[in-house]
């Protein structure tokens, strides 16, 4: 099983960014008729987009792009709080984006080869700091 670990984390990856960015996209459709993510100068479909693509591009190579495997972990963090925080305020609670992040971010977790580079540490491996 362990020699199909890199490979399940490269497709992992591939997919959860394809689901962002396919999510993301869908997203236009709101933002057609309600684009408060505009007031702030940005657009959040693209946003998610470009997100999306980064993970999946990440996906070719995750240990080497650790700082996007943390970002995705991140992502399904939030999108649980957010899930939770959505059921509590306004009674609205999507069950397959909170079990999807859940089980993305536990497989990110038991995935990845080099569990400690996932923690930030303190210590800086640069050549020079500033």
């Amino acid at each position: 099983m362990a020699k199909w670990n890199p490979l399940a984390l490269k497709l992992l990856m591939w997919f959860m960014g394809l689901l962002i960015v396919m999510g993301s996209g869908l997203g236009f459709i709101g933002g057609t008729f309600f684009d408060f993510d505009t007031w702030a100068g940005v657009s959040a479909s693209v946003a998610g987009i470009a997100f999306g693509a980064g993970v999946m591009i990440a996906g070719f190579d995750p240990e080497g792009n650790v700082s996007w495997v943390r970002a995705l972990i991140l992502y399904a963090i939030f999108e649980v709080i957010y899930q939770v925080f959505n059921q509590i305020t306004v009674s609205k609670f999507d069950i397959v984006p909170f079990l999807i992040s859940i089980i993305v971010a536990a497989m990110l977790l038991w995935l990845y080869p080099n569990k400690s580079q996932l923690w930030m540490s303190t210590s800086n491996t640069m050549a020079h700091k500033a």
